[in-house]
């Protein structure tokens, strides 16, 4: 995942890096942080909506149920950072990929 967000990045492919944005997510909601899963996953909301792109269909369904679920788990605790992620530049999100610290922070 790190490589492909390194390429996408240097492709400028804002549609690579939302892809790796949600792949993070999930491994961050498999690994139990579903705060950083939600901000991740508002992250990559956040670039698409900018740019006016929409999930692939086929990654849609998917995508929605990882984002049910997190709403379900963390209750009312979902939606400050899916909010904070939406509202993150691609340079900060991609920090808040590589930086657990700076995930955390922008959570808060």
């Amino acid at each position: 995942m790190e490589e492909g967000l390194e390429l996408s990045l240097a492709a400028h492919s804002t549609r690579g890096v939302t892809l790796c944005l949600t792949a993070f997510a999930r491994l961050a909601f498999v690994e139990g942080d579903l705060r950083r899963a939600a901000l991740l996953a508002g992250a990559a909301d956040g670039q698409r909506r900018r740019v006016g792109l929409r999930p692939w269909p086929l990654l849609r369904r998917d995508e929605a149920a990882m984002v049910d679920q997190l709403r379900e788990a963390l209750g009312d605790q979902f939606d400050e950072p899916y909010a904070a992620g939406s509202t993150l530049s691609q340079q900060e999100a991609v920090a808040a990929v590589r930086d657990r610290g700076a995930a955390a922070t922008a959570a808060s």
